[in-house]
């Protein structure tokens, strides 16, 4: 923070950003709340609502019931006043939503890619969406690949896309912040948020979970630690198809040559048991086009067999990763939209 101290528009930002985070996890809150909920001075906090205020980011409820004494003026965030646009792009469609700075939809559809090259689709749906919401402020897409600087370097489904940077071009074209996600990594994200969190089964904080996901063009996985996706130092984390079970197969080759249930279920038992072993997961996710879903109790006869009962994850059975999807990335763009200044480069869910 000292390094801070000489820098007041850094600072001005940076405590702007944390009343707007306050009032978010407030819903709404007076200024002597926002003192008390932020450590930021009345003064401080005093100049930053007006000018939030006037900019149309934050409401002015009105004021409070009188409780003997001068009554308190109560604010709200404006969530509508910056939108997210989320796309999720394979080589056929591409589902898109419009979501607010709380992750509330507020729009969301589906469009057929009619043409060889996606990335014109995607200008059409960026276009569509822009004219209807004036407010958006970032873009968020989910590709099926890899993908490191803007760069995807893996799949097959959208190859094209290997060429050139598609983050730079979306930026410049509309003057946006984009960020790209691989599809896994988002569909962990947006199962963490729709089903673990909105259930109550673990704290957000220190959620530990595997999404494994199989589909005619592979296996991958997403992974989140201590309430963070973990992406690798090349953005590659999660390739799970190139693990070796021990026999001299890859993960992927094993269960999809000619197999019985069995040696369906000991092979994904045995990836399960690896990846517990390394990641120490409190819960897997099992989904897919291509999962096998009959052999799901084999699967958990075989892991008891290689994961002591202490450290075994619970097995959960995904039916359909696709709401999941675009909650994912909506939830990574918003995340995006409402960072502001980060004296971290980590966030949790």
């Amino acid at each position: 923070m000292s390094e801070l101290s000489g820098r007041p528009n850094v600072l001005k930002r940076l405590n702007s950003d944390i009343i707007k985070n306050a009032l978010k996890n407030l819903e709404s809150a007076t200024k002597a709340e926002l003192v008390q909920e932020t450590g930021i001075s009345l003064t401080t906090v005093g100049v930053i609502l007006s000018k939030l205020v006037e900019d149309g980011e934050v409401k002015n409820q009105g004021y409070d019931e009188s409780s003997g004494g001068r009554r308190a003026e109560r604010y709200t965030l404006n969530l509508n006043y910056s939108l997210a646009a989320a796309l999720c792009v394979d080589n056929k469609n591409i589902d898109y939503a419009v979501g607010n700075s709380a992750g509330e939809i507020l729009g969301e559809g589906r469009v057929e890619i009619n043409q060889t090259k996606q990335i014109n689709s995607v200008e059409e749906v960026l276009n569509f969406l822009i004219d209807k919401y004036d407010s958006i402020k970032c873009i968020g897409i989910g590709v099926p690949a890899a993908v490191a600087n803007g760069r995807l370097y893996t799949g097959t489904k959208l190859e094209e896309w290997h060429n050139f940077n598609v983050q730079d071009y979306l930026e410049k074209k509309y003057n946006l912040s984009v960020i790209m996600e691989n599809d896994l990594n988002a569909i962990a994200v947006g199962f963490a948020n729709n089903h673990i969190k909105s259930d109550k089964l673990s704290s957000a904080d220190f959620l530990n979970m595997i999404y494994i996901s199989f589909t005619n063009n592979g296996i991958g996985s997403g992974i989140i630690a201590n309430g963070m996706l973990i992406r690798g130092f090349s953005n590659y984390a999660g390739e799970i198809s190139f693990l070796q079970l021990g026999n001299g197969d890859t993960f992927a080759a094993t269960v999809t040559k000619e197999h019985t249930r069995d040696e369906y279920a000991n092979a994904i038992a045995i990836a399960i048991g690896n990846l517990s072993f390394i990641v120490n997961p409190e819960y897997v996710v099992i989904g897919g086009d291509a999962f096998e879903a009959r052999n799901l109790d084999l699967i958990n006869e075989y892991c008891s067999k290689y994961i002591p009962e202490n450290v075994r994850p619970k097995i959960i059975h995904a039916e359909d990763y696709r709401e999941d999807y675009i909650s994912g990335i909506l939830h990574l763009t918003v995340e995006e939209m409402n960072s502001g200044i980060r004296l971290v480069k980590t966030k949790r869910l």
